[in-house]
């Protein structure tokens, strides 16, 4: 079967660094498996949809060169891949759950019956873990609401399974949603994927890292003058460990070496001051005609754009990120 994994993200705001940190797993689980990195927009939360964040995540992974196979703006033989586009899809499914007794209607919405003998088991990638859930802690659950539209726990299995995806990779806080999953994949008797939760990502207060908690947007790390190489070496080092040791090291060097086995499950800390520094690395580390060019890039239309070649070895040395330079 072939290596098949997505990112789903929701546009309910700028994408955060969050979303950027599971992409790039994503990414490169699928190029060291010679498989497909795919796009979906989860955007069946209508109330908090925002309609230019769709724009801000094609062009948070063009900037950071996470190119997608399939998604949205490129095509690919499984789509449409925006789940508003897909109603359809989840009303055909859920209808067939309700005729085969495994789910009913209630006040307009549809639920799913979960079993309640037993047990629920999956092994995980991520620790190399067997984690089992009492199938007794598992209440019925809305698949369908009554506006038409599918609910997280329904729709990405539908989508997943339709699409082929081999491996989902995804935040430990759906370890607790898993077990509703499985059950669903069950009823269809569908081939069910394996799984790999990463840890939570937290900030300097050790809470959980998201839009809500305050994380800046991934573009505003562009904004702020860090390089997209930098940014892709640090979130590679919250929770993996390169198996050399490198702490400095490229994206095709990490699709070299990557693999599950390596990945810290204790939640990872975004570290600014690690970040920076990094950042800085990789601007000692340029030559100064490349340092000129990706300046000029991100001065815009500052005055001294055009004129900074004199100022370069100057500065090479004293600034950790691009705007450090004015």
């Amino acid at each position: 079967m072939e290596v098949r994994v997505r990112i789903a993200p929701s546009p309910t705001g700028s994408p955060h660094i969050g979303t950027v940190w599971q992409a790039l797993f994503d990414y490169v689980f699928a190029k060291k498996n010679a498989g497909k990195f795919i796009l979906r927009i989860e955007d069946t939360d209508r109330a908090r949809y925002v309609p230019e964040s769709e724009k801000e995540i094609f062009e948070t992974f063009k900037w950071l060169g996470l190119k997608y196979d399939e998604g949205p703006d490129v095509g690919g033989d499984f789509g449409p891949y925006r789940q508003s586009e897909r109603l359809e899809v989840y009303k055909k499914y859920a209808d067939e759950l309700v005729k085969n007794g495994l789910a009913y209607e209630d006040e307009g919405a549809i639920r799913f019956k979960t079993e309640k003998d037993g047990v629920t088991s999956w092994s995980d990638l991520v620790g190399d873990k067997k984690i089992t859930f009492e199938n007794s802690t598992q209440d019925d659950f809305v698949i369908l609401k009554s506006d038409g539209y599918p609910t997280y726990n329904f729709a990405n299995v539908v989508d997943d399974h339709l699409m082929e995806i081999s491996h989902v990779i995804r935040g430990n806080e759906f370890i607790s949603s898993t077990p509703k999953h499985l059950m669903v994949y069950k009823a269809f008797n569908w081939q069910i994927p394996q799984f790999a939760h990463l840890p939570v990502l937290v900030g300097a207060d050790r809470s959980k890292l998201s839009k809500r908690h305050g994380a800046k947007g991934a573009l505003e790390f562009k904004k702020e003058g860090y390089l997209r190489e930098a940014i892709l070496n640090f979130l590679a080092l919250l929770g993996w460990s390169h198996p050399q040791g490198e702490e400095i090291f490229s994206l095709d060097e990490m699709i070299k070496f990557f693999d599950f086995k390596d990945f810290n499950p204790a939640s990872a800390f975004f570290d600014t001051a690690k970040l920076d520094w990094l950042n800085g690395e990789y601007i000692r580390r340029m030559s100064d005609e490349a340092l000129e060019k990706v300046l000029d890039e991100y001065l815009v239309d500052h005055p001294v754009k055009g004129k900074i070649t004199p100022l370069i070895p100057l500065v090479k040395d004293r600034i950790k990120k691009l705007s450090d330079f004015i």
